[in-house]
């Protein structure tokens, strides 16, 4: 299966291509271009109502919402995250979302530095 990650630098897309390259899955990317508000043209909002990033368009249809897209990825994949059945899926729930913040205030945090420091 071939995916198609619609993609900006500085948000939460990074840890969508992390897993990505982890599940060894096919994978093109499409940055979307902020400063040209391409995630408002009627073909990404067609994507993604709300025009957010990250989108991952899949065969089942576009996904969009980062902890929705590595969860679905890891049920698709059976990478070692708790199949509904199993009792630990609750506990691998709860550090999924913790690691999809944590690496957003993270990101967020060296973006806000460099946009600062760097820039002076």
């Amino acid at each position: 299966m071939n995916y198609k990650l619609h993609y900006a630098p500085d948000n939460a897309s990074l840890i969508i291509r992390i897993f990505l390259e982890e599940i060894e899955a096919k994978y093109t990317c499409n940055l979307i271009d902020r400063k040209q508000n391409n995630q408002k043209d009627p073909n990404y909002l067609a994507l993604n109502p709300n025009g957010l990033i990250p989108v991952l368009e899949t065969n089942d249809g576009p996904i969009f919402e980062t902890a929705a897209i590595l969860l679905w990825l890891a049920d698709q994949h059976k990478c070692n995250f708790p199949e509904i059945e199993n009792n630990k899926r609750a506990y691998g729930l709860k550090w999924l979302f913790f690691f999809i913040q944590y690496c957003s205030l993270i990101a967020a945090n060296i973006i806000l530095f460099r946009k600062i420091y760097w820039h002076k």
